[in-house]
């Protein structure tokens, strides 16, 4: 649940409720009251808590692509070149899965 994600940076409960999570909940009589004096109480406190979530989130999403462009980058670094066909070249067609395809594009169609 607090797991720190490689490619975001945050933990998926960070993103979605703006905060770490609590690991204990307060035992003692004044833990409670300074948990409660911690909560925002005014308009500023909340819509800077929001502000501060949705920055989080964008950077969330900023680190997926970057994580998702670094992933199509090494995997096209072994890729081989693709094949250039010209006009009269032999080429083999595979039909394997083609009378599969046929049969399911419509319902009204007979293999034989």
């Amino acid at each position: 649940m607090s797991t720190t994600n490689a490619s975001t940076g945050h933990s998926p409960f960070h993103l979605h409720i703006g905060r770490a999570p609590r690991l204990l909940p307060p035992l003692t009589q004044e833990a409670i009251q300074s948990t409660q004096d911690s909560f925002p109480h005014d308009v500023a406190n909340a819509v800077e808590a929001i502000i501060s979530l949705k920055i989080d989130i964008a950077d969330a999403h900023d680190a997926l692509l970057a994580s998702k462009i670094a992933q199509a980058h090494t995997a096209n670094a072994h890729r081989a070149n693709e094949p250039t066909f010209t006009v009269r070249d032999s080429v083999y067609l595979s039909t394997a899965h083609r009378c599969r395809e046929y049969l399911t594009s419509d319902k009204k169609r007979v293999v034989k």
